[in-house]
């Protein structure tokens, strides 16, 4: 008797750390606005439900229309079992009366009269895997059972899969079609994987780590202790008022201080109850577009400009690491405003996935040149600066060019020796190298009738924030452009728009 505890212990910890992991996204993101354990809204998909302030994007669908997700959590000691799609419609599969398929068909049919069409999605979260030889594995990409599932005739493999699906659920192959389409399998995660998922959120959320050292996490049996105590649902100013009342704020002795800027609404960031100051300059923007395109020239650089030169900032401890979340304009202005004589030590921070990496500032001179620099027509007023760094700029700033009658322009195009990509920085030593030399070889091309650059830059925002810094002190206007990453505002094949034009005098 005793020993079937332990299975529902297990389920327990498990449903736990789904919940603390949406938790820790909501801490440390925009989008989310709840997350519940145990919600009374709808049964069976009903351990987590994840609600979001606005629709975002199922890009398995490309369409940006969820704004609920329900999560039903199987965990199992063994793994002696499978998934397929004859067990999708067994009852004991699940140790119940009714299968696994008809409670999730009953749950979308309920939602589906509550909720906007395919305003939600059924999550099945479970250490479990499919079983490939199933005639449902080929059509599954992640989680989602794809399209060809429903191309060959009945006499297939799949036609008879189907054929079994329907009758089970006494529906036609249409509806099953639409309702198997707000269906995921997030399937072969156990305890230890949905630990090592939660540690960097933890650390990202700037709460205490699991302690590899003990045989309990603190977080399976909270969870479960807040909901005894009717604390099942959680927003973001609750949840970050819970997180301090239970004193799950990482304590380490501060030897530097955080801030940050923010531009646009981010899945993954440093919460802003951990900075001593932040600037939030979402008012201004629609998405990644300002509201107003007159606010590049006034109200955006005022706003940074009051920010980056507070005098508060001396009264930190240093040194400050700076966290961006805000337009590569935005960070290469906030770069251009630091110097020696402000008497503070920054230091920009670089996302990679979850977590940040420091870039220390180094000021030593690179033994070897860094920079693949190519000029085209002689550089006079005026010249057309491209630098390449995670993406080519010159296929996407050409149509930009040629509709603004700059295509003419004399060019400076430059990239990293090492190669163009994802992994073009190795790091800070090599970021802040990359700046002062380019920032010097440009110095000594750049002539003195030279009074304005077109700036298209494709790289790491921390190297944004060092180009701004090292090349403060060049001559020329420097006129930046943001590119539009999600298509938002593409108009006759243009993806590049102007955005700041730092002025030093600041």
């Amino acid at each position: 008797m005793a020993k079937s505890i332990i299975p529902r212990r297990k389920g327990d910890e498990y449903q736990a750390r789904v919940f603390w992991l949406k938790l820790l996204q909501m801490r440390t993101g925009d989008y989310i606005r709840s997350v519940t354990l145990e919600s009374d809204q709808v049964s069976f998909v009903d351990d987590v439900v994840v609600s979001y302030s606005e629709p975002i994007m199922d890009r398995l669908i490309g369409k940006q229309e969820v704004v609920h997700e329900f999560f039903q959590c199987k965990y199992h000691m063994t793994q002696s079992g499978v998934f397929t799609h004859e067990n999708l419609i067994d009852p004991s599969f699940i140790n119940c009366k009714d299968s696994m398929l008809k409670r999730l068909y009953d749950a979308y049919v309920r939602l589906s009269g509550e909720l906007c069409p395919n305003a939600f999605r059924l999550y099945i979260f479970s250490n479990w895997n499919w079983d490939h030889q199933d005639a449902l594995a080929e059509h599954l990409h992640e989680g989602m059972i794809r399209s060809t599932f429903y191309d060959k005739g009945l006499g297939s493999a799949r036609g008879k899969a189907r054929a079994k699906l329907s009758a089970h659920l006494e529906v036609s192959e249409e509806v099953l079609w639409s309702f198997l389409n707000t269906v995921r399998f997030t399937l072969g995660k156990d305890l230890t994987d949905l630990e090592k998922y939660m540690e960097p959120l933890l650390e990202l959320a700037g709460l205490k780590s699991i302690d590899p050292t003990t045989t309990s996490i603190i977080y399976d049996d909270l969870a479960w202790k807040l909901f005894a105590q009717g604390r099942n649902s959680f927003e973001k100013n609750t949840f970050d008022q819970m997180v301090h009342a239970e004193k799950l704020i990482a304590s380490s002795p501060r030897k530097h201080s955080e801030i940050s800027i923010q531009s646009f609404s981010q899945f993954t960031r440093r919460p802003h109850d951990l900075q001593a100051m932040h600037l939030d300059l979402r008012q201004f923007f629609d998405g990644r577009f300002p509201k107003d395109d007159s606010y590049w020239e006034k109200d955006i650089p005022e706003q940074i400009s009051a920010f980056m030169l507070n005098e508060k900032l001396i009264d930190l401890p240093q040194p400050i690491h700076l966290f961006f979340d805000c337009h590569l304009s935005i960070a290469f202005l906030a770069g251009s405003m630091t110097s020696s004589k402000h008497r503070i030590k920054i230091i920009p921070t670089q996302k990679s996935e979850s977590d940040y990496t420091l870039w220390k500032p180094n000021s030593a001179e690179a033994d070897t040149p860094l920079w693949n620099i190519q000029t085209a027509g002689e550089v006079d007023e005026e010249l057309i600066l491209g630098i390449s760094v995670t993406h080519q700029v010159q296929k996407e700033m050409e149509p930009y060019l040629q509709a603004q009658g700059l295509s003419d322009l004399s060019r400076i195009l430059v990239c990293p020796i090492g190669g163009i990509g994802p992994k073009a920085i190795s790091g800070g030593d090599h970021a802040w190298q990359l700046g002062y030399q380019l920032a010097e070889q440009l110095s000594e091309i750049l002539p003195y009738t030279c009074s304005k650059i077109h700036l298209f830059f494709a790289g790491p925002v921390a190297l944004g924030y060092i180009l701004g810094h090292t090349l403060r002190n060049l001559r020329p206007i420097i006129q930046m452009y943001e590119f539009d990453i999600e298509f938002e505002r593409q108009q006759r094949g243009q993806r590049y728009y102007p955005s700041l034009r730092p002025s030093y005098q600041l």
